[in-house]
């Protein structure tokens, strides 16, 4: 590619950059909370329950596009016990998150999301009068769709995937209430 084409190419994507980046805007700080049913897998324990969850998160990117927030949340990832006395199992898991989201608008009031990151677990599992902690770190994944309604607040429903020793998947609904 000549050098002529190059300045071409390189302009026309300045130009297409800065028209994005000139229409777009940050909704900031936002706040939600959701209800999940929780679907807790460990040997000797299959279990779900229905369980809260909170988050906290700032929207650095809103374009017709494309809009992308960084996201702080805590989901209780649920509790299930089996069995009594000596030999009564259970266990109880919670997780910080961070995650980066990603959302693609879908007409005026809809938009479907993917979400990405990292989860601080906390399992606490016991059988009979022992009791163990097991902390990690480990990945996490999610996608949902999300409707707005008064553009500041919006419904949601989400599937979470969390890569932790009880194999934790959540579906839940909720409210997000975007603040300017």
């Amino acid at each position: 590619m000549s050098i002529d084409k190059q300045a071409r190419l390189f302009f026309f994507a300045t130009v297409c950059l800065l028209s994005v980046c000139s229409v777009s805007r940050a909704d900031s700080l936002y706040i939600g909370a959701g209800a999940y049913l929780a679907d807790i897998n460990a040997p000797q324990l299959d279990d779900q329950d229905f369980a809260p969850a909170g988050f906290i998160g700032y929207q650095i990117l809103d374009t017709p596009l494309l809009m992308f927030s960084l996201e702080a949340g805590f989901y209780d990832l649920g509790e299930a016990s089996t069995g009594s006395g000596e030999l009564r199992a259970s266990i109880d898991a919670s997780a910080l998150t961070f995650a980066g989201v990603a959302y693609l608008p879908i007409g005026p009031f809809f938009e479907v999301y993917g979400k990405a990151g990292i989860a601080r677990l906390s399992l606490d599992s016991g059988l009979g009068d022992l009791s163990f902690d097991d902390d990690s770190t480990d990945p996490f994944l999610g996608v949902g769709a999300a409707f707005d309604f008064f553009d500041t607040v919006d419904v949601y429903a989400e599937y979470l995937r969390f890569d932790n020793r009880i194999d934790s998947q959540m579906v839940g609904v909720g409210i997000r209430l975007d603040f300017f």
